[in-house]
């Protein structure tokens, strides 16, 4: 019930109208922190990190790094134990890149925009359990747009399902 309230607390947060924390954050640090946390949770899984350079956006570091906790904790729930889970960091034509791609059964829908809905769930008729309320995803999406971004879901080629955030670099 507690990550519950907290997942609602944060939504009501971005649909208010305020003062945007924006100081310099490094993706990489970041993806970094929510690989060694998913390592620590599911010990049994092969959860890699590639990208050696820094990735430097402007946002707030607090909702960014729960974009990253929700991709991760996403990609542990929807797919068996013990399936490998890459992450990468890279930046080219002025932006940052973050991919989360999973080797599980892929995306739960043919419209990959209804991850983004809020309360969206593939068997809505189903108990909660592990899989959440449906509002992971929508934070993301609702992190990324306040921060000017980009977030996209896809089957990954070869199986899985593949997450990706873009977000500016920062200005030099």
């Amino acid at each position: 019930m507690g990550v519950l309230v907290e997942d609602l607390l944060a939504l009501a947060r971005l649909d208010e109208v305020r003062e945007q924390i924006r100081e310099p954050v490094d993706l990489r640090e970041l993806a970094a922190d929510a690989v060694d946390d998913a390592r620590a949770v599911a010990p049994d899984r092969t959860i890699s990190l590639q990208g050696e350079e820094a990735a430097v956006v402007d946002g707030d570091p607090g909702q960014l790094r729960q974009v990253l906790a929700n991709l991760m904790r996403n990609a542990l729930v929807h797919t068996p134990p013990g399936t490998p889970i890459e992450v990468t960091v890279g930046t080219g034509d002025g932006d940052a890149t973050l991919t989360v791609r999973d080797h599980g059964p892929g995306l739960p829908t043919d419209d990959p925009s209804e991850l983004s809905y809020r309360f969206w769930r593939a068997d809505p008729g189903r108990v909660r359990g592990r899989a959440g309320a449906g509002l992971g995803l929508a934070i993301v999406a609702g992190v990324v747009s306040a921060h000017g971004g980009r977030a996209a879901a896809t089957d990954a080629l070869g199986g899985g399902a593949r997450f990706e955030i873009v977000l500016a670099l920062r200005a030099a």
